[in-house]
C-alpha cells in the first residue's frame, strides 16, 4: 500500500492473519489509529483497507514441507524485526506467539529500543511437540525454547491467550505477576457471526455443488497434520459407506492428505468427499454445509490448544462432533452449551454410533444445531474484540 501511516499506534505481527485475527486488528485499531497488519496471508492482503488499518505484505507461510515452515517463518521473523525497527519507540506491538519464536521480536524491540509489547498466544510450544514427539522434553532445542518463552513472557506488558485450561497452563512456566495484569488474559475465540451462519442446503451453492442437499454431511475442515486424528474420521467413514444419506467431506491440507486419498480409493469410500483449503469469499456456504462438523484434538493437547475452527463451526449452526478427551476446552463448550457429543479419540464405535443417532434423531440434532448457533451468538461473536480493547484501555498502555 502507498499511503502507510507515518506513525502507527500499533503493529499487528501475524504471518498467517486469518479473518479472525484481522477484525481483532481492525476493531484495536478503531480504537486507537493508525494501526498496520505485517502479513503474508494472500486473501488479507486482498481485504479491505480502512482508514484505521493498513495491511502490509510480508513473507509468506510456506506450508508444503516442515524445513519450508521453519524457513518461512524465520524469514518473517527477521523482516518483522526489521520492520519494527524503523517504526517510531511509542509503537505498540501486538505479536502472535508463532510462528517459532516470533514473540522475540517484541522481546528485542523492548531490550534494545524501549519499545512495548503485548503477545497472543494460541497454541503453546514446544510443548505441543514434545507431546508428539517432534521434540524432546529434555532435549537443548525445547529447553532454550522454554526459556526464550519465559524472557518474552514476563517481559510483556500483557500475554493473552484463547483458552481458559491454556491461561493456567502458561502461568505455571512463568512469573505471570511480572506483566502488568499480573495474570495471563484468558479471551474466548469468536467467529463473525455475520459473515458466518447457517444457510440452508437448497439455497447453498456449494452445498448444491458437492451433492449434499438431502444427505447428513459430516465435515472436518482444517489442518490434515499429523497431531490430528484423521484415522478415526476415516475409519467412521469407511462402517459408515453403506449408509447412503450420510456423506462425509474432508476439506484441508496436511501431511495425512495422502492418507485420506488412499483411503478413499482402496476402500471405495464414496461416501467421501476430499477437498483443498477453500477460499476464504467460499466459507461462508462450505461451512453450513455441514450437519456434523468435526473438531480434533489429541490427548496430552488438553491445555496447550484451542482450535479456533470451533466456533466457525458453531457460527455455521452445526453440531459438533469433539474428536477429544473430556478435559479438553472442546468438550467443555460441547457440554456447557449441550450442541454435540464428545468422542474419545480413536473411538471409532462412538463416533459411529452417535453420527447414527444424530440422523435417526432428526430433534436432537436440530436442538444441537441451534445451541450451537446460539452459544455462538453469544459467547463467541465478534462482540469478544472489545476484551481486548478493555484490558489494553484498563493497563492505559494506549492512550487516547
Amino acid at each position: 500500500m502507498n499511503n502507510l501511516p507515518k506513525h502507527p499506534r500499533i503493529i499487528f505481527l501475524n504471518q498467517w492473519a486469518g479473518p479472525l485475527f484481522r477484525g481483532l486488528a481492525h476493531d484495536i485499531s478503531k480504537k486507537w489509529p493508525p494501526g498496520l497488519l505485517l502479513t503474508g496471508h494472500p486473501d488479507a492482503l486482498k481485504s479491505e483497507q480502512t482508514d484505521s488499518l493498513s495491511i502490509v505484505a510480508a513473507p509468506k507461510y510456506q506450508r508444503r514441507s516442515y524445513l519450508s515452515r521453519v524457513l518461512s517463518g524465520i524469514h518473517y521473523i527477521l523482516y518483522a524485526l526489521f520492520y519494527c525497527w524503523k517504526l517510531p519507540l511509542d509503537t505498540l506491538v501486538f505479536s502472535m506467539s508463532e510462528p517459532l519464536c516470533l514473540g522475540a521480536v517484541g522481546y528485542l524491540c523492548k531490550r534494545l529500543r524501549g519499545q512495548r509489547y503485548v503477545i497472543l498466544v494460541y497454541d503453546i510450544y514446544p510443548d505441543a511437540l514434545i507431546q508428539f514427539g517432534v521434540l524432546k522434553k529434555s532435549g537443548l532445542a525445547a529447553r532454550i525454547w522454554r526459556r526464550l518463552n519465559r524472557l518474552v513472557w514476563e517481559n510483556a506488558e500483557i500475554v493473552f491467550t484463547i483458552g481458559e485450561a491454556m491461561a493456567g497452563s502458561l502461568e505455571q512456566m512463568f512469573d505471570a505477576s511480572k506483566t502488568l495484569p499480573g495474570k495471563v488474559i484468558f479471551i474466548p475465540n469468536w467467529a463473525d457471526t455475520d459473515w458466518i451462519r447457517p444457510v440452508a442446503k437448497d439455497k447453498n451453492e456449494f452445498a448444491k455443488k458437492y451433492g449434499q442437499v438431502g444427505k447428513l454431511t459430516v465435515m472436518y475442515s482444517g489442518n490434515l497434520g499429523k497431531t490430528h486424528d484423521i484415522e478415526t474420521i476415516i475409519a467412521a467413514a469407511r462402517e459408515l459407506k453403506e449408509y447412503d444419506s450420510i456423506h462425509f467431506m474432508i476439506i484441508g491440507e496436511g501431511a495425512k492428505k495422502d492418507l485420506v486419498k488412499q483411503a478413499k480409493y482402496k476402500d471405495a469410500l464414496d461416501n467421501l468427499t476430499i477437498l483443498p483449503f477453500q477460499p476464504e469469499d467460499v466459507l461462508s456456504t462450505s461451512l453450513p454445509t455441514a450437519d456434523i462438523s468435526i473438531i480434533t484434538l489429541d490427548k496430552g493437547c488438553e491445555t496447550l490448544s484451542a482450535p479456533s475452527k470451533t466456533c466457525y463451526a458453531m457460527a455455521a449452526g452445526s453440531a459438533l462432533i469433539g474428536l477429544c478427551n473430556n478435559e479438553s476446552e472442546i468438550a467443555h463448550i460441547i457440554n456447557r452449551h449441550n450442541c454435540g457429543i464428545v468422542v474419545s479419540p480413536g473411538d471409532t464405535n462412538a463416533m459411529v454410533n452417535g453420527i447414527k443417532d444424530l440422523l435417526n434423531d432428526k430433534a436432537k440434532l436440530c436442538r444441537y444445531q441451534t445451541n450451537s448457533r446460539q452459544a455462538a451468538e453469544r459467547y463467541y461473536s465478534r462482540k469478544n474484540t472489545s476484551q481486548y480493547v478493555e484490558a489494553l484501555c484498563a493497563i492505559k498502555l494506549l492512550q487516547q
